[in-house]
């Protein structure tokens, strides 16, 4: 059998993706299990055991504007694969799926509307945001019926090599830190999305620093995208290091395993802290997205959520606001957060 798992997506929806790819594997190890993702979320799957290939695109082809490189992608596979899971929710890739795939590939994905469910010979309709989304991605493997899903066994992968071990280790003991907390506050500003919108505004974020700074020493840790936000903070703190784009995955989340705590908004690192197994010493933070969509129902983060009256779920079921835009995030009292 061959199979082939299309995921779009930012680097923590990758990642919340690895339990559907484990357990297919479990239960078929002699499969060929193949995963197309953007250039930029490859680093999600780097070293998984349980991938035969990574095929990479450039994010671009994802969009309208590479409808036709997705195509050509397409075409080159069609009579490749048995199973064709797609990930996302996008309807657009769906449509396209079904029109140039081999009539003899089974194509499972999600369906937030009608149109989904006559295009995908096995769908799991997406509408609930207080489920966990880990969860859903389950329920596809339960859709194929290639196997009946372990709901217990959630725990993402990513593999993180003794060398990235080391790097930290020798990174930390140059800075002279033994003691130190780690902040990240990125979400909604990748190559997928520009507005920062799960992001604490500015005069949050540099409150939480600055009560932080007056006990600690303070690691900004994020993507390249939030160095030049991190660069401003730091100006005007003196124990803040911006370790920005500086760290590859695995060497952010064993860093993760270092820290005092981990102060997160709803972005990939907070996936990352979840792999870490810090739940207990992780602050997250969450704005115009439901935490019981981001987060296993069992978990141990304190999480800080003020707007659950005020947030709009078709931003997480359809990546849009259909209310006028919100100010999130201003209800919280950072002193409660530290």
């Amino acid at each position: 059998m061959k199979i082939l798992l299309i995921r779009r997506g930012a680097i923590g929806d990758v990642l919340m993706t690895t339990p559907l790819v484990r357990q297919l594997r479990n239960m078929y190890g002699y499969a060929q299990i193949d995963y197309c993702t953007a250039k930029s979320s490859v680093v999600a799957l780097k070293n998984n055991k349980n991938i035969d290939n990574i095929i990479a695109l450039d994010d671009n082809v994802f969009s309208v504007r590479g409808v036709f490189q997705f195509i050509k992608f397409i075409l080159s596979w069609r009579k490749k694969y048995d199973q064709v899971f797609i990930l996302g929710k996008n309807l657009s890739i769906i449509l396209l799926c079904k029109l140039f795939i081999c009539k003899n590939s089974k194509l499972i994905g999600f369906a937030r509307g009608m149109l989904p469910r006559y295009i995908l010979n096995k769908f799991v309709i997406y509408d609930n945001v207080e489920r966990y989304q880990v969860l859903y991605y389950l329920d596809l493997l339960m859709a194929s019926k290639l196997a009946i899903p372990n709901y217990s066994s959630i725990a993402m992968d990513l593999y993180i090599a003794d060398e990235d071990k080391q790097i930290i280790q020798a990174r930390l003991k140059h800075m002279n830190l033994i003691n130190f907390v780690v902040v990240t506050n990125s979400g909604g500003n990748n190559e997928f999305e520009k507005n920062g919108i799960r992001m604490l505004p500015e005069n949050k974020i540099l409150e939480l620093l600055q009560k932080l700074n007056n006990n600690t020493k303070v690691l900004l840790m994020g993507g390249a995208n939030d160095k030049v936000n991190y660069d401003r903070y730091c100006s005007e703190l003196s124990n803040c290091y911006n370790i920005a784009g500086e760290l590859s995955l695995a060497q952010s989340t064993y860093l993760l395993n270092l820290t005092e705590h981990f102060y997160v908004t709803d972005c990939g690192a907070m996936h990352m802290g979840l792999i870490a197994g810090i739940e207990e010493k992780m602050t997250c933070f969450f704005g115009p997205t439901n935490p019981k969509h981001i987060l296993p129902s069992d978990t141990k983060c304190n999480i800080i959520w003020e707007d659950g009256d005020i947030y709009d779920k078709n931003y997480q079921l359809y990546g849009r606001f259909k209310k006028e835009k919100r100010e999130y995030f201003q209800r919280i009292d950072i002193n409660e957060s530290v």
